[in-house]
Parts: structure tokens; C-alpha cells; sequence
């Protein structure tokens, strides 16, 4: 068995690249305290360290793990560890390959060795034994699902496939119009989170999983205003039904834990429940409590995805994982509705689909009305807010009409074409501006505006200047048709806009432009705090190139024999200049000197410490 000593030799050897990135698969505890490579070395053999990892070992890696207790060759791992180890020789080299990744097998020219602490850490579970291990056979698969059941599934998991690119789109769109703050230490707000449940019509405790699904999807993400949509997001909530779901299950699928997906990828088509928990069980029998967690929260998102029916997979699912992901989408896009091109638009301003919309009517649609019920079928609602908005942006009262009027199949009601009539002609009455500093005259500058407010029918500033509730905005009245603000114009666009006033943001040139997000109160972004691995590694590989530290690095090995009780080759460099290799087994260090037995002529030395220029274990062959 190879020991600390092989292993700090190891580490001292990695480029700092590689060394970083393996150590990002290991759990690494107290970094802050590691100083070189015996320190990782220690650390990484550490037996709560080497528990932690070998927990996440599949059987055949630890089986290869009990192989390798003495060198062993690695083509020879299989005849050498049990007969009943049959496992192919492809999967035992990937298995050697994660092993030597994770600094539990020790791999000298081919020559293969598990380090001592890692055989400690399985000899204390009897269910980790070899003959355990290479004897336990797989749980055998007794049920299995027709094609009629399958149908079944199917069809009760159209309706779920449908509403996951339904409430995740909602969400978008909520965070769209006003992001979503984040809390310093992770997670949204409370209220931020009843928010986005009311959006998208679900329960509080499905926001995290659907807004982590659209962050996957390259959605969403978190920025200085807190959860707001990517760049990505318009054109997918443009995209067809079927093309949203499978944005959305390839980025989850993507970010699925290796174990589960490999336990998936052997009992892909059987019920996903007990049975893939048992064979789960059997095939990490060191796994613990980590199966069943990770189990149970992969079975959460794919009945959320409409991936399972009562834990049984659809045919999308065994598609998605034998045949990739668009025969899953060719599965999900003949069990989705067909979208429909026709409302049913009402005298109380509702707008009533029968089915789903297609997603660039919807898109439009919503600019000049509000989601009621989203769904398979949904209720809209046209208001004077809406409709406002999409004048902001460029719309016309005549293109709203023309748009609705093909849209609808009970033609246009006369209180919906009035409502666009009084509205269009209340746009824009009144107009805030930020200030350019060409702009700011006396008065300005001395009250400190950055803003105006102006209409050209000066009794509705009359109306604004009594307004309670705008007084906190401290509107100045410099003219009939103008008002000074120390607020920008943005804040005075929201405020107004609130008590329903007709306000847009106009540019220098007096043209409206588009009315910015909402943005809510934030939390300083504080500096990001440095990573202790990366100072770890720092530490690490400085200490193994610095020639200064050599006779340190020796004085290590050494002691580290010593503690061990092990057999070392030490390298002496004689008067004459030559190099002598003795193998020696240390008893002591101190005073310049190291004593210990010459395993060879089996008689005590002392050999000064200057006079050693080398120290390495001895061959595993």
C-alpha cells in the first residue's frame, strides 16, 4: 500500500492547473492551515476526508480500490482481486482513471497502489469488504412497462410538460418588469418569492426549483438589481412549446449529478421509484444518506418536468435518455396542443383562449393586457395601463385595434375600442426628462434638479401639485406648463405612473422612449471573498518549486517515516562525489543527523542530514 509520503511526493510533482482542478473533486478541509504538500498530503489521507469521498465510490471503484491494496499492474486488477469480479476492462480503466483523480490510488508506471488510509477507511464497513463487494449481486428488475401503461402516462403528463414552459415563462416575465432581490446570504426574499408564486399561479415552495431551472437554461441570472432575464430569454419565450421544454430539461439534465445520471443511464426505462432506490443502494453501497437525498430530489424535478407519472418514467423520459434529447422533443411536441390564432375578446375587456396561444400573439398580446390565468387555456385582461405602455413603446391606437380585430372572433367590442380611443388620447399629457447640464438653468441649479416634468395643459400640473401622494417627490413649479425635480426622471415616471397619471419618459429631442424596469432596493454588492483553494494551491506549489525549501522537503519525508515506521531509499552524496542509495528504516531525526537501520546489511547508521540529497519509497513491483 502506498502511503502519505507517495502521495505529498505526487502532489509536489502537479502543474498548478491540474492540481487545483483535482482538488475541486475532493473535499478539502482546513485549507487555510495547509502549508505544503505534506500538509495536503495529510489532510487529503485524513480519515474523515477519505470517508467522504469513498461514499461517492460506485461498486466498481471500490473494488478496484480493494485490487490495488498491494501494487498490482493494472491490467491485472480483475484476476487479482476475486473471481466473481467480472466487470469489463473499460470500465475498470475509467475507474482507475477517478481514482488516481481523487489522490486515492497511487499510479507508478502502470503499477498500481491504493494508499494505506484509503484500505483503513474501508475496512471499517464489513459491506465493503472484498467478497462483499465482488459477491453482492444487482437487484433483479421485476417490473417493467407496456406499451399500453405507457400511453396512459403519457397522456396524464401532457398537462405537466405544458404548465413547467408555462410557470417558468412567468417567472421570466416577472422578473422582466422588475427584478427579483437576492438576500447577502443566498436565496430570494420572502416577499420577492410570494411574488413570482403569484406570477406563475404555484405554490411558494415551487419558485426555487423553477427560477434554479431557468438559471440552468441561461434564463435568468443574478445581477447587482438581484434576479433579472438573460439576453436569451426573449427569443426563447418566443420559441414553440416543445423548443421551451427542451431548453429547459437539456440545461437540467446537463446539471444532473453524475451518480444519478449513471444509475439512470442502467434503469432508464423502470419505475424511478423503490427500484431505483434499491439498485442505487446497491450500486454505492458506501453511499448512505446522500442516495436517498439526491434520489428524492431528482425524482421532485422530474415529475416537475413531466418526465415521470407516479415515478414511472414517460416516453419522453426513456427517449431523453436512449435516444437524446430532440426524440424527446419530437415525443413532447405530438403530446403538446396544437397553438390556436383566435380569441374570444369580450365586452368586460377580458380576452379568453381557448387553447395556447401562439407564442408571438401572446407575446404581443400581453403588451396591452394583463395574465389572468395562464395555462392550457388562458384569461387576459386589456387595461388603460397596458395599453399606455405599448403607446410608450411605440405602438399606435390603430395598430392595436388592427391587431385585435384579427386576433378576435367575436369582432371588436365597443367598450374595448373606446377604451383604446380615451387612452390614446390621454397619452403622453404628461412628459418627464432628465436634465442634461446644457439644460439646467439658474433655478435649476440652485433648487439641485436633475429632472422635469412639463405638460402642455398646465391645469394638470395644477392636478399634480395638490396630489399628497406625489409631495414626496418635491415637485418644483418653475412655469405654467413645467416642474423641477431632485429625483431623476425615473423615479418621477413611477411615482406618476402609480397614481395613474398618463406619464412617459421623453429623451433631449422630445421623443418617448421605453419606460424602464422597476428596480428594487439592493444590499451594497460586498468584494468578493477570496477562494481558500486557490491560496492552497499557491502555498502548495510555490513550496515545491523553491530550491530554498528542498532540505525542509527532505526533513519531511524523513520525519514522516519516521511516524510511519516505514522503509525509505535515501540518497547520500559521498566525499568523492558520487551518489549511494541505502534503504533504511528511520528511527529518529534530530541534531543535523538521521539514525535508522540499513535494511541491507541489517546494521544501525547515522548519516548527516547534508550529506542526504534524496528521499523516495521504495518500489511497488
Amino acid at each position: 500500500m502506498a502511503s502519505a509520503l507517495d502521495l505529498a511526493g505526487e502532489l509536489r510533482r502537479l502543474p498548478k492547473s491540474e492540481l487545483a482542478e483535482r482538488l475541486s473533486e475532493r473535499q478539502v478541509s482546513r485549507p487555510n492551515a495547509v502549508k505544503d504538500a505534506f500538509d495536503l498530503a495529510d489532510v487529503l489521507l485524513d480519515r474523515p476526508s477519505v470517508r467522504e469521498v469513498v461514499t461517492r465510490l460506485d461498486r466498481v471503484a471500490l473494488l478496484v480500490l480493494r485490487a490495488a491494496a498491494h501494487p498490482t499492474r493494472a491490467q491485472e486488477l480483475p484476476a487479482t482481486a476475486h473471481p466473481a469480479f467480472t466487470t469489463a476492462p473499460p470500465d475498470v480503466e475509467r475507474a482507475l482513471e477517478r481514482l488516481t483523480r481523487l489522490f486515492l490510488v497511487l499510479d507508478r508506471d502502470g503499477v498500481i497502489t491504493t494508499y494505506e488510509p484509503v484500505i483503513e477507511a474501508l475496512d471499517d464497513d464489513p459491506a465493503l469488504s472484498l467478497p462483499a463487494l465482488a459477491e453482492t449481486l444487482p437487484p433483479v428488475v421485476l417490473e417493467a412497462v407496456d406499451d399500453v401503461d405507457r400511453s396512459a402516462q403519457d397522456a396524464a403528463s401532457a398537462e405537466r410538460l405544458f404548465a413547467v414552459v408555462v410557470e417558468v415563462a412567468e417567472i421570466v416575465r416577472a422578473v422582466s418588469e422588475s427584478p427579483a432581490r437576492q438576500l447577502a446570504r443566498g436565496g430570494l426574499a420572502l416577499p420577492e418569492t410570494r411574488r413570482l408564486a403569484e406570477a406563475a399561479r404555484i405554490d411558494v415552495d415551487d419558485v426555487a426549483p423553477l427560477l434554479d431551472a431557468a438559471r440552468s437554461a441561461g434564463l435568468v441570472d443574478v445581477g447587482p438589481d438581484g434576479w433579472a432575464p438573460t439576453s436569451r430569454a426573449d427569443d426563447w419565450l418566443l420559441a414553440e412549446w416543445a423548443d421551451r421544454w427542451a431548453a429547459l430539461v437539456a440545461a437540467w439534465l446537463g446539471a444532473l449529478p453524475g451518480e444519478i445520471r449513471t444509475v439512470l443511464d442502467q434503469r432508464s426505462s423502470t419505475s424511478w421509484g423503490e427500484p431505483l432506490r434499491t439498485f442505487s443502494t446497491w450500486y454505492f453501497p458506501a453511499g448512505g444518506a446522500w442516495v436517498t437525498e439526491r434520489l428524492e430530489a431528482f425524482a421532485r424535478s422530474a415529475a416537475l418536468f413531466g418526465l415521470t407519472v407516479d415515478s414511472r418514467p414517460t416516453s419522453a423520459a426513456v427517449a431523453l435518455l436512449g435516444d437524446g434529447l430532440e426524440a424527446a422533443t419530437d415525443v413532447v411536441r405530438a403530446l403538446l396542443p396544437e397553438p390556436i390564432e383566435n380569441v374570444y375578446l369580450q365586452h368586460d375587456l377580458t380576452v379568453v383562449a381557448p387553447g395556447p396561444l401562439a407564442p408571438a400573439l401572446d407575446a404581443r398580446l400581453r403588451t396591452i393586457a394583463d395574465v389572468e390565468s395562464a395555462g392550457l387555456a388562458a384569461t387576459y385582461r386589456i387595461s388603460e395601463a397596458r395599453i399606455r405602455q405599448a403607446l410608450t413603446e411605440g405602438e399606435s391606437a390603430d395598430g392595436v385595434r388592427e391587431f385585435l380585430r384579427s386576433l378576435s372572433s367575436t369582432g371588436m367590442p365597443q367598450p374595448v375600442d373606446y377604451l383604446i380611443t380615451e387612452t390614446a388620447q390621454r397619452h403622453g399629457r404628461y412628459r418627464a426628462h432628465d436634465l442634461e447640464p446644457s439644460e439646467l438653468d439658474e433655478v435649476a441649479r440652485r433648487i439641485g434638479a436633475v429632472s422635469r416634468l412639463r405638460s402642455d395643459d398646465a391645469a394638470l400640473l395644477d392636478t399634480v401639485s395638490v396630489d399628497q401622494a406625489l409631495h414626496p417627490l418635491g415637485l418644483i413649479r418653475v412655469d405654467a406648463h413645467r416642474m423641477l425635480c431632485r429625483f431623476s426622471a425615473e423615479t418621477v415616471y413611477w411615482a406618476l405612473s402609480d397614481e395613474r397619471y398618463p406619464v412617459l419618459i421623453e429623451d433631449a429631442a422630445g421623443d418617448p422612449v421605453r419606460p424602464p424596469a422597476r428596480r428594487r432596493g439592493r444590499r451594497p454588492a460586498s468584494a468578493p471573498s477570496p477562494d481558500p483553494l486557490d491560496g492552497l494551491v499557491e502555498r502548495v506549489t510555490a513550496t515545491a518549486t523553491d530550491d530554498d525549501t528542498e532540505r525542509a522537503w527532505i526533513a519531511r519525508q524523513l520525519d514522516a517515516a519516521v511516524k510511519s515506521r516505514m522503509t525509505v531509499v535515501v540518497s547520500v552524496a559521498m566525499p568523492d562525489g558520487t551518489t549511494t542509495d541505502l534503504q533504511i528504516e528511520p528511527t529518529g531525526v534530530g541534531g543535523g543527523r538521521l539514525r535508522g537501520r540499513d535494511r541491507k546489511s541489517d546494521i544501525e547508521r547515522t548519516l548527516p542530514l547534508s550529506s542526504i540529497v534524496g528521499v523516495a519509497t521504495p518500489d511497488h513491483d
